[in-house]
């Protein structure tokens, strides 16, 4: 949903980075894969440089 509104201009207040690596650190804890499309899709993009398949 951050994704979606930050796409279309509007102001959340919310750090997406922030929020896709408290996202994928969660994950890792509880030991289960992300189902965010967009969260996996940014940190391949960081990670790799490749720009992300939404």
């Amino acid at each position: 949903m951050i994704f979606l509104l930050n796409g279309l201009g509007i102001e959340t207040g919310v750090d997406l980075d922030q929020l896709v690596e408290i996202g994928d650190f969660i994950s890792r804890v509880i030991g289960k894969p992300s189902t965010s499309r967009v969260g996996r899709a940014l940190l391949a993009k960081k990670r790799d440089g490749a720009a992300p398949c939404v």
